[in-house]
């Protein structure tokens, strides 16, 4: 009976640390851009005709090499304020890769040493 119970504590387990078909596997990612940047680029990533570009399908987000995207974040760019003193390269990392992944974006992750 013990050998059952721990064996059902270990499905359980895992099965609560395997994302979901909805979900980007990235929570915190997911979790700094509706926080810092989806009042802007929307929760889509459609972002607003002429005023804040979208992060869907957006070829700067899909390129190979994500260093642009990453220097956007950091630095900002037009209207975009700069984030590289509020977030961490961990968190630059997350949220960069959360975009590079979404809405029909396929692209590679993102590290922190990439990011700072």
């Amino acid at each position: 009976m013990d050998r059952f119970l721990v064996a059902a504590l270990v499905l359980v387990a895992a099965s609560a640390c395997t994302p979901s078909e909805h979900s980007s596997g990235n929570e915190t990612g997911k979790e700094i851009y509706f926080l810092h940047c989806s009042s802007c680029h929307q929760p889509d990533g459609r972002g607003y005709d002429h005023v804040y570009p979208p992060l869907a399908g957006n070829p700067i987000v899909r390129l190979a090499n994500p260093e642009v995207a990453i220097d956007v974040v950091l630095r900002g760019r037009g209207s975009m304020p700069s984030f590289g003193e509020e977030l961490t390269p961990r968190e630059i990392a997350e949220v960069v890769t959360f975009i590079r992944r979404q809405w029909g974006n396929d692209a590679s992750a993102v590290t922190p040493g990439q990011a700072g």
